[in-house]
């Protein structure tokens, strides 16, 4: 039976491409198409999801690591080189368009019916200040009780290391069956949880059919409504 739901954060409870193509059009200097605007955010999140254990491995400075991000998004889209000052002012406007995001349509409520009868959590790759700040915008405090929200940085263990799923369910006082990890990255998210026992729901909402789990996902869904329907499901079957 699963007592716990637990939540990767970007691009999983908000939509990280918004802020992202929102600050791009604030400091790229030519329009992009929606179908450029998609391939360079796509770079940028496997940028970030491959790269940010250079980071926490203390390897790659923090801000080395965000003008190297942009960089790499943008190297198919313009022949002038990307200067320091220029991904500088990018990262700049991205963090202000942080400051609006917002919960994927109805996650709210799904949450906060949720919060009655399961352990809600989070489990996040990432810088700790960067993070919570985008929690705290997601008022993620309404649904997720603060011991429950597992940032990397303050861990120093990150994801794909399956024990910081492990070492959730030990401090929470669950069984690693009893848990369910919701989140969009096939390896990170899925493969990494799976291996430390959990059920694994592939939010796969990009529909990023190149790249897939090494194990098989216990659902998959592709769009909010999708998910929203598949947590009311969970709700049902907890509340017979």
């Amino acid at each position: 039976m699963i007592k716990a739901i637990i939540f990767d954060l970007d691009d999983t409870l908000y939509d990280q491409k918004l802020p992202f193509v929102t600050a791009l059009t604030q400091v790229f200097h030519r329009s992009l198409s929606t179908d450029e605007a998609a391939q360079v955010f796509t770079r940028f999140h496997d940028f970030n999801d491959r790269a940010y254990d250079q980071v926490s491995d203390q390897a790659v400075a923090l801000d080395a690591w965000q003008t190297a991000r942009i960089r790499h998004a943008l190297a198919n889209m313009t022949t002038e080189p990307i200067s320091t000052d220029w991904a500088i002012q990018f990262q700049m406007a991205y963090q202000n368009a942080l400051n609006h995001i917002q919960l994927f349509d109805g996650l709210a409520a799904t949450l906060t019916r949720l919060s009655h009868c399961f352990e809600i959590g989070v489990i996040t790759n990432g810088p700790a200040e960067i993070q919570r700040a985008k929690l705290h915008q997601l008022q993620i405090e309404h649904y997720v009780h603060p011991d429950h929200i597992f940032i990397s940085e303050e861990l120093g263990i990150a994801k794909p290391d399956p024990s910081i799923f492990t070492t959730w369910a030990h401090q929470v006082g669950i069984k690693a069956n009893e848990a369910v990890y919701v989140g969009d990255n096939a390896t990170l998210d899925m493969t990494s949880a799976k291996h430390a026992g959990w059920q694994t729901f592939w939010f796969n909402h990009r529909q990023n059919d190149q790249v897939k789990p090494t194990v098989v996902p216990d659902q998959i869904i592709q769009t909010p409504a999708e998910l929203n329907e598949l947590l009311a499901d969970l709700l049902q079957a907890a509340t017979l």
